[in-house]
C-alpha cells in the first residue's frame, strides 16, 4: 500500500501536466477581471482616493493634543524673600484646536477629494471595459485560428484524396504522369500552411494566457462557437447612448467639477480664516506655588492672509487656465466619441454584407469543387482545374470566417465603445 501511494504522489506532476483548462468567454472574462495587473493597478488608485477622502473630511473634526514637560531651572529669580518660582517645573496638558470658518476652504478640499474618487473609479470601469475587449478580442482570435487549422486539415485530407483518384487514373493509364506529379506538389505545398496555422493557434492562446495571467506551460482549449449574429443598428441611439454611458465622458465631466472646486479654493487662499483653540493643563507649580493645580484658556483666533506676494492671483489664473483645459478636452472627446461610434457602426455594415457574400460564395465554390470532381472522373476535366477549385473553395471559407470573425469583434468593440459593459 504505501508502495502504491508513493507512485500516486509521483504521478501528480504528469497527471497536471495532461489536465487542460477549458474556458467558455465568460470564464476567460472573470479570470482577466481578477487576475489583470492593469486592472489590479487601477484598483490601488483608487483606494488610493478612497483613503484621501478620509483625509480630507478629517480637516472638519478638531485636533487633540495631549503634552507633557519637565523643566529644570538652574536657578530661581527672587524678589526681595519671594522665590518666584521653583526649581522643578512639571506641566500636562490637553490642547483642542478647531476650525471655526474658514471661507469654503474644508468644504471645497473635501469636495475635490470625493470628485477625484468619482474620477478615479471612471478610470477603473474604463480600464475594466478595454480589458474585457482585449479578452473578447483574444478569444475570437484563437476561435478564429482553431477554426482555420481545421479547414487547413481538410483542405490538406481533400488534396490527398485528390491525390489517391489522380494515382488510380495513372495506374489505369487514363492520366498522364504530370497530373500525378502536379498533384503530389500541391499536396507537399500544403503540409507547410497546416504547420503554419498550428503554431498561429500556439501564439494566439499564449497572447490570451498572457492577458489571462495563466502559467504558457498550462493547457487551455475554449468552449464556444464563432457564429454570425447581425444586429440592428440605430447610428443616432448608439451615439446618445456612448455620450451618456462613456467612463472616459464621466470622468472627464468629475473633473470638470474637480476644476471648480479648485479655483474656489484658489480665490479664498487670501480669505480670513477663524480658529477656536482650547487648553486644560495640569502643571506644578502653580502660580509660583509648589503644587499641583489644573488651568485651562479658551482662545478664538482670527487668521487674515494680508500678502502673500500676488501668490493668490497666480492661483487664480491657473486654476481658470485648467479648467479651461478641461472644458476643451471634454469637447475634444465628445467629438471622438461620435467619430468612434460612426466607424464602429460603418464596421458592422460593411461586415454585414462580407459575411452574407462570403457565405454564398462558399455554397458556390462546394458546388463548382463538386462538379470539378465529377468532371474529372468522367475525363471531361483536368487535374489542374480540380485542384484551382479545391483552393477556391478553401480561400472562400477562410474568407467566411475572417468576416465571421471580424464582425463578432466589431460587435464587441461596439459594446465597448457605447459604455456597455
Amino acid at each position: 500500500m504505501r508502495y502504491i501511494s508513493l507512485i500516486l504522489i509521483l504521478a501528480i506532476p504528469f497527471v497536471r501536466g495532461f489536465t487542460e483548462q477549458i474556458l467558455t468567454l465568460d470564464d476567460a472574462v472573470d479570470i482577466a477581471l481578477e487576475n489583470n495587473k492593469v486592472l489590479l493597478t487601477q484598483k490601488a488608485k483608487e483606494d488610493e482616493a478612497k483613503a484621501q477622502t478620509i483625509v480630507a473630511r478629517a480637516n472638519f473634526m478638531p485636533t487633540i493634543t495631549a503634552s507633557g514637560s519637565y523643566t529644570r531651572l538652574s536657578k530661581v529669580p527672587e524678589m526681595g524673600p519671594v522665590m518666584m518660582g521653583e526649581l522643578d517645573n512639571y506641566v500636562t496638558g490637553i490642547s483642542l484646536e478647531q476650525p471655526l470658518f474658514t471661507w469654503g476652504k474644508i468644504w471645497n478640499a473635501y469636495q475635490l477629494a470625493k470628485l477625484n474618487l468619482n474620477a478615479v473609479e471612471e478610470d477603473y470601469n474604463k480600464t475594466e471595459s478595454e480589458v474585457i475587449f482585449n479578452v473578447t478580442q483574444a478569444f475570437y482570435g484563437v476561435m478564429l485560428l482553431t477554426e482555420l487549422v481545421k479547414l487547413s486539415e481538410e483542405a490538406y485530407q481533400q488534396v490527398k484524396r485528390h491525390v489517391d483518384v489522380v494515382k488510380k487514373r495513372y495506374d489505369a493509364g487514363l492520366a498522364p504522369k504530370f497530373d500525378l506529379i502536379r498533384a503530389r506538389v500541391q499536396l507537399s505545398n500544403m503540409e507547410p500552411q497546416v504547420i503554419k496555422a498550428k503554431n498561429g493557434l500556439k501564439s494566439a492562446k499564449n497572447g490570451l494566457k498572457v492577458l489571462l495571467d495563466i502559467p504558457l506551460e498550462e493547457s487551455i482549449s475554449l468552449e464556444g462557437e464563432l457564429k454570425y449574429e447581425p444586429v440592428e443598428i440605430n447610428l443616432k441611439e448608439l451615439i446618445e447612448e456612448a455620450l451618456l454611458n462613456r467612463s472616459e465622458l464621466k470622468s472627464l465631466k468629475f473633473r470638470k467639477k474637480m476644476a471648480e472646486k479648485a479655483l474656489a479654493l484658489a480665490r479664498a487662499s487670501n480669505k480670513p480664516n477663524l480658529i477656536g483653540i482650547a487648553n486644560y493643563e495640569y502643571k506644578n507649580p502653580f502660580f509660583f506655588e509648589p503644587k499641583w493645580e489644573t488651568g485651562w484658556n479658551v482662545t478664538i483666533a482670527l487668521q487674515i492672509p494680508f500678502f502673500s506676494g500676488f501668490s493668490t492671483f497666480g492661483k487664480v489664473k491657473k486654476a481658470k487656465s485648467q479648467l479651461k483645459q478641461v472644458e476643451f478636452g471634454m469637447k475634444l472627446l465628445r467629438d471622438g466619441i461620435e467619430l468612434e461610434v460612426r466607424d464602429v457602426v460603418s464596421s458592422l455594415e460593411e461586415g454585414k454584407k462580407l459575411v452574407e457574400s462570403q457565405e454564398k460564395n462558399v455554397h458556390q465554390a462546394e458546388e463548382a469543387l463538386e462538379i470539378a470532381e465529377r468532371r474529372y472522373k468522367d475525363g471531361l476535366a483536368t487535374s489542374l482545374e480540380v485542384m484551382d477549385t479545391q483552393l477556391a473553395l478553401t480561400q472562400a471559407k477562410t474568407n467566411y470566417l475572417q468576416a465571421i470573425s471580424d464582425y463578432t469583434i466589431a460587435r464587441a468593440r461596439l459594446k465597448k465603445t457605447i459604455g456597455e459593459r
